[in-house]
């Protein structure tokens, strides 16, 4: 059974890409999505010609495709003739997997929101006093009660102060945790996650005082900013929504403010140390992804912010 050159996994009937001659699985068979060689030189020819590339050529869109198209798959829906109207992935159950377990970032975006509106049923059903001193006490992180609850390395990550942390720290999971994971695949992704969300947690309590209550997502999030930004450093990004640079730049920004925070602020209410842990977390496992050769494709926004000179 032949090999994708890309990823190494085996299939029964593999692409050949036009441009640079080698065979891909269908997830890695577009060239942009391969990093390919050939694709770069005719995008390169076609700037210096004045003409624009419009995609891969007509006779790759009509070859004929064991999966469905790489545009759909992403926003997570499955085509399937035989389960179009019956119980397949367009039924109730499917529209539900489709929405929230096609990968690991809205799963874990749903685990997070589910989470917080449990907290707030907690706090609803049993009062105050036994969400602040119970229950916040059982799953968020304290330097006081981490060895007594360990589990809460863990679970802590999921744990929000109130809507609004929960839906920041959402908002930006969704759109790094989305290119980080395309780039890398589901189960890296929820490594860096999780191990920056831990290491992040532990180097906060070091300099956090024994009862201070830590929780939330930001240094696994932060992890996977650092590693985003050394798999596609140049990667186009809008700060405030509407200030454009490479996201290299926007790391080492934040990530130099959170140092000088960390150590002139360690009492904040801010987590300031668990955002620059997280950072460098994520930079060193980008570094070792990167020796690798893994997520090194290219999205084609960036390919024209590469042409614009951004």
């Amino acid at each position: 059974m032949a090999k994708c050159d890309y990823c190494g996994a085996e299939v029964s009937m593999p692409y050949t890409c036009g441009y640079c001659g080698g065979s891909f699985c269908p997830k890695h068979r577009l060239p942009e999505n391969h990093s390919c060689e050939g694709l770069d030189k005719l995008t390169e020819e076609s700037r210096r010609s004045g003409r624009i590339y419009r995609g891969i050529s007509e006779d790759l869109r009509d070859e004929p495709r064991e999966n469905p198209p790489e545009s759909f798959r992403r926003i997570g829906f499955d085509f399937d003739d035989e389960k179009i109207g019956g119980e397949g992935e367009f039924g109730g159950r499917g529209i539900l997997k489709n929405l929230f377990f096609s990968n690991a970032t809205t799963t874990l975006l749903f685990i997070i929101v589910i989470v917080y509106f449990g907290q707030l049923l907690v706090q609803l059903t049993f009062g105050g006093y036994f969400y602040e001193n119970t229950f916040i006490s059982l799953v968020a992180l304290r330097q006081s009660t981490i060895f007594k609850y360990p589990w809460t390395l863990v679970t802590s990550i999921f744990i929000h102060l109130d809507f609004f942390h929960m839906f920041v720290n959402g908002l930006i999971l969704f759109f790094i945790g989305s290119a980080l994971e395309r780039r890398i695949g589901r189960k890296r992704f929820i490594y860096i996650f999780l191990v920056a969300g831990i290491l992040a947690g532990i180097a906060q309590l070091l300099v956090s005082k024994p009862n201070a209550i830590l929780l939330g997502a930001s240094g696994a999030i932060f992890g996977v900013l650092g590693t985003l930004t050394v798999i596609s450093p140049r990667m186009p990004i809008l700060l405030f929504f509407f200030i454009p640079m490479p996201l290299w730049m926007l790391t080492v920004g934040y990530g130099t403010l959170e140092a000088i925070l960390a150590i002139t602020s360690p009492g904040d209410t801010i987590a300031h140390m668990a955002h620059f842990s997280g950072i460098l977390v994520g930079l060193l496992y980008g570094y070792k992804l990167r020796r690798e050769g893994i997520g090194r494709a290219r999205s084609a926004l960036e390919d024209l912010f590469r042409n614009l000179g951004i």
